[in-house]
């Protein structure tokens, strides 16, 4: 769990969020697992800033992965052998990231900025101010670049010279957990989990409020029982949207309107997985489960990887795949919810969500390993 609170308690909280709270289940080894082969691994530069922002997501685009350090470093490799085509120096603290849309890599950095760059070469292209520093990976749909800040400021900036268009705010919690989820455009929307429980729905165009949805409602005395955050970040398939909150409830909606199609008592902050039958969820506590995507119901639960602070769930063929806080990639099953590969990245951690192509699965590491594996 990662709070967000006010500087003057972030050095203790920083201290308190690397100590585990429950004892992590101990791996047991896999009577007949299918084996990883490796294919290539660089590593990216890390800095004392990789601890805080460990969750920058490296992107696919063509035959070129790119990836950011907390250092202020991008660079992009060839996928085929991971060759460098081009490093960039930013000299930045990058707090989330990266972004990519035809020509445009666009990041944002603990001093309240956004920086966009050429994809081809990594020459900045523009430069533009934000209300606050950013932890939600920025997203860029058709002319706009929607960011969401740690204040719970969302912004449109232009794609071509990053110009406010719009601003949309919200309220945010005197205690709530560090990091906000992605903002998703679906249609002309843009889909905007809070802090405070609910679902936001705005206007690509102008950021107008649409519709809103409670996720669920705040209980308990203290502001810590009170958290709800909508952090892990929400899923679109048709006209459907998967939403969950940290200790709350799993909600299918409607996209049109925001309202309830089922919903379910269980929590997460952490993320989800979707395909045409099963939606997946790792929740709070690192059990891993299988709904069924019409109406909720539990089709099967995974207890062997409780508390090892696992990384949102990512569909790899027939099975899905989570990392852990040692490094280990976990293959589970769809069907079954049954464990039938595993790979050690690094000893360092997994806290981000690996990319999936072409039966490869590119994971990246706390340390800044980024690995390209596939199972034989």
């Amino acid at each position: 769990m990662r709070l967000f609170l006010p500087l003057l308690m972030a050095g203790s909280l920083l201290a308190c969020s690397s100590t585990p709270i429950h004892e992590p289940t101990p791996l047991e080894p896999l009577a007949t697992a299918v084996k990883v082969q490796k294919l290539w691994s660089v590593s990216l530069p890390s800095s004392s800033k990789s601890l805080v922002y460990d969750h920058l997501q490296s992107v696919l685009q063509g035959g070129v992965i790119y990836s950011v350090s907390a250092g202020g470093v991008v660079q992009a490799n060839d996928i085929g052998k991971a060759a460098l085509l081009w490093k960039q120096n930013l000299d930045v603290v990058v707090s989330a990231g990266l972004a990519i849309e035809k020509n445009l890599l666009v990041l944002a950095t603990s001093e309240a900025e956004v920086i966009a760059m050429a994809k081809d070469d990594g020459k900045v292209l523009w430069r533009s101010p934000v209300s606050s520093e950013v932890l939600a990976q920025p997203v860029i749909s058709g002319n706009f670049v929607i960011v969401r800040s740690a204040d719970g400021v969302t912004q449109a900036l232009n794609v071509d010279d990053g110009e406010l268009l719009w601003s949309f705010s919200s309220n945010v919690p005197a205690l709530s957990l560090r990091g906000d989820a992605t903002p998703v455009v679906s249609g002309d929307l843009v889909l905007l989990g809070q802090a405070n429980g609910r679902l936001s729905a705005l206007s690509i165009f102008d950021g107008v409020l649409q519709w809103e949805a409670v996720v669920v409602v705040p209980q308990g005395r203290t502001d810590l029982e009170r958290m709800v955050d909508v952090d892990a970040t929400p899923l679109v398939v048709d006209d459907v949207v998967y939403v969950a909150a940290h200790q709350g409830r799993v909600l299918a909606l409607s996209r049109l309107t925001g309202a309830t199609l089922w919903s379910r008592d269980l929590g997460t902050s952490i993320g989800m997985s979707v395909d045409n039958e099963k939606l997946y969820i790792v929740d709070d506590e690192g059990l891993v489960w299988a709904l069924d995507r019409r109406n909720g119901a539990t089709l099967w639960k995974l207890d062997k990887l409780k508390y090892r602070d696992l990384s949102a769930p990512v569909g790899y063929a027939d099975s899905i795949v989570v990392g852990d806080f040692e490094g280990q990639l976990h293959w589970i099953s769809k069907d079954s919810g049954a464990i039938t590969a595993r790979y050690q990245v690094d000893d360092a951690g997994v806290r981000v969500a690996p990319l999936v192509r072409d039966g490869i699965l590119y994971s990246r590491s706390k340390s800044g390993r980024l690995e390209a594996l596939r199972l034989k």
